[in-house]
């Protein structure tokens, strides 16, 4: 199913059938260094147990994960996620956005592209009220995908949320549905 659409990128539900090369993307560490949640290495047990947990969702009318699959051949080239917030002290009605992109397609605007549609799909939720992220402070591309995104640099603080990875401080990032929606009009 595909739940919207950009320029260049489908975003839509992984198939079961994708696991395999799911399973290879995230095994690059050049991506896997950047995922504090991800396990590493990404084991086909790993990938078997998020998609089940992921098709339940979906049958829920609830979906976390969108799988990103270029127009031209809807092959999974990455994943973007909206989840509840990792951050014990969050907002009321944040919903935090994750993503991944494997580095061959890096540098092209394809992450901003499936970023911004993240946003579209949270704030379309009328119980979003606001959506944050976080990045490693040295991840300077993540970044700017995030302010590409709409989302603004709230500072760095201590990451309060068990990790696999990752610095001991975060770069957190906000943006509430208000501000979404100014931004939208203008």
């Amino acid at each position: 199913m595909i739940f919207a659409e950009t320029e260049r990128l489908y975003l839509r539900t992984l198939e079961r059938e994708e696991l395999p090369r799911m399973r290879e993307l995230l095994n690059d560490w050049e991506i896997a260094r950047w995922l504090t949640m991800l396990p590493f290495p990404y084991m086909s047990r790993d990938a078997e147990e998020f998609y089940i947990d992921m098709a339940a969702r979906y049958a829920r009318n609830e979906p976390q994960f969108y799988a990103l699959a270029l127009k031209t051949d809807n092959l999974i080239i990455g994943g973007v996620g909206l989840h509840p917030p990792r951050f014990p002290d969050h907002a009321e009605g944040e919903v935090e956005v994750g993503y991944w992109l494997a580095p061959l397609f890096w540098g092209r605007g394809l992450m901003s592209e499936a970023a911004r549609e993240a946003v579209k799909i949270a704030f379309a939720r009328p119980t979003t009220l606001c959506v944050g992220a976080t990045t490693d402070i040295h991840n300077r591309a993540s970044q700017n995908v995030l302010r590409k995104a709409g989302l603004r640099d709230m500072g760095i603080v201590p990451r309060n949320y068990r990790a696999l990875r990752g610095a001991d401080h975060v770069t957190r990032w906000f943006v509430t549905r208000d501000d979404y929606e100014k931004e939208q009009a203008a």
